[in-house]
């Protein structure tokens, strides 16, 4: 079983009311389970605010026509502009949620992005 058919298969189960389920083939075997709990977040404690893709779609740095010269260590302020997530005609404006130095920026003009994915980190001031 591939990856891909897991995935369809762990998003399948959370549109159902099934918590576990058990594939064989041959002498292979995969038990997934569901657990509807919260789950404690993993990501690790960072001084810096990430910003992160509010949709899914394509980023663009900047509107068609202009230039948005975003570098590493930058200073920013709050609401600055960082570029737009291009989801068919819509538009979705990436804006700094605080004042501070741009440390990461982790996505290029051009590229896909997914729902919650972190496009940028910002150290506060």
């Amino acid at each position: 079983m591939d990856v891909i058919m897991l995935t369809a298969l762990s998003r399948w189960m959370e549109n159902t009311d099934l918590e576990e389920i058990t594939w064989r083939s041959g002498k292979n075997k995969i038990s997934l389970k569901t657990n509807n709990e919260p789950v404690e977040s993993i990501i690790p404690s960072s001084p810096l605010q990430p910003v992160l893709a509010p949709a899914i779609g394509i980023f663009r740095s900047s509107q068609p026509g202009q230039t948005n010269a975003l570098t590493e260590g930058m200073k920013l302020s709050q609401g600055s502009e960082l570029g737009w997530i291009e989801t068919g005609k819509t538009r979705e404006a990436l804006k700094a949620p605080c004042k501070g130095n741009l440390k990461i920026i982790a996505i290029k003009d051009g590229q896909p992005a997914e729902y919650g994915q972190p496009l940028f980190f910002i150290e506060p001031e």
